[in-house]
């Protein structure tokens, strides 16, 4: 069976002969190599690189945050052709993906409306930083309710053309999109933006998806159980990612996390499916071996099963890390031989 099909099977509520396999990764050999996943990401104009470069609406030095809030002009942006963007996209999208279609479940990624507002507000880093997300759009949002808004509809309007085409391709077989609201504590975002303006915008994003025959996935990083949040996002979405639903620094806040995935399951139903299963952290840990990171996982094979489940790193090696680092190859590799053959 290939992987596809195999993909597809969990999609579909049956029982898999084996759990599918995401491995995430930058490099799309690698991805293909050890999982039935490819998943790639596409680039909106220039709006990733804002971590980077700063965001046209960032601070600037010792500015007030009530002139800041001010001066801000939404239109004052040079805002790209919706149609545009989306031609770039899938465009660049096919190219990279090409190799792998023939027997991949194919993932088109693209970052949600609430991260890529966050982006235009960036401070920027400088050469060697790692980017930091300083929640100024929170801030703004705060500041000025009518001009956030605003702001943030213009994003997901442009964001919702380009998982329009996107869907469209034959190849693609599932989009997900990115959008973190949540931290380990709760909410970064106030209940009323999340209820009125959040959930919203991700279902009309969700149902473009599956309008066109295609998986809608959401990768949310935090605790989305706070609020009823997981409730709501598992009857809008097909899939879910990476359920960072407690910490996983030690075997200990593992076991503790696993346990909280299994209580979502529980509370939440079967509808959506988990793409969860390998913590990063201890992928990446010098202090876990790799038969006891292989027990872990087959233990939360065990104990949620094999039904709505593709087993998946919680997301991509850290910066400057890799899975080619001797240590950390031995550990994937007893998780992906235990449950697929070379």
């Amino acid at each position: 069976m290939n992987s596809r099909r195999l993909v597809d099977i969990v999609f579909d509520n049956y029982l898999p002969p084996r759990p599918p396999l995401h491995i995430e990764s930058d490099d799309k050999r690698e991805e293909y190599r050890y999982g039935d996943v490819v998943a790639a990401g596409v680039k909106i104009a220039d709006w990733r690189d804002f971590y980077i470069v700063g965001g046209p609406f960032r601070r600037r030095a010792k500015e007030d945050v009530l002139d800041w809030a001010e001066r801000i002009d939404i239109e004052s942006y040079v805002w790209p052709n919706p149609y545009r963007e989306a031609l770039r996209a899938i465009t660049a999208f096919k190219k990279r993906v090409a190799p792998f279609t023939e027997d991949r479940f194919i993932m088109f990624k693209v970052l949600g409306p609430t991260e890529t507002s966050e982006a235009f507000f960036a401070p920027g880093v400088s050469k060697g930083e790692e980017v930091a997300h300083c929640l100024d759009f929170a801030l703004f949002l705060k500041l000025n309710k009518v001009k956030a808004v605003k702001l943030y509809d213009r994003i997901a309007q442009i964001i919702l053309e380009v998982v329009k085409a996107g869907a469209e391709l034959d190849e693609v077989d599932a989009v997900r999109i990115a959008d973190d609201v949540a931290e380990y504590t709760g909410l970064l975002y106030y209940k009323w933006f999340v209820e009125e303006h959040y959930l919203p915008w991700h279902r009309k994003l969700a149902n473009a998806i599956k309008k066109r025959g295609k998986r809608a996935i959401l990768h949310c990083d935090g605790n989305i159980a706070v609020i009823g949040l997981l409730s709501k996002l598992s009857e809008i979405y097909d899939g879910l990612h990476p359920l960072d639903l407690y910490p996983r620094h030690t075997l200990q806040d593992a076991e503790e996390w696993m346990k909280r995935v299994l209580q979502a399951r529980a509370q939440c139903g079967w509808h959506p499916v988990y793409f969860t299963g390998i913590p990063m952290e201890l992928l990446f840990s010098m202090e876990v071996k790799p038969l006891r990171l292989k027990r872990f996982v087959s233990k939360f094979l065990q104990l949620h099963g094999l039904r709505k489940l593709v087993l998946a790193t919680t997301h991509s090696p850290y910066p400057g890390r890799s899975y080619k680092e001797p240590a950390v190859k031995r550990r994937l590799r007893g998780i992906v031989e235990m449950v697929k053959p070379f």
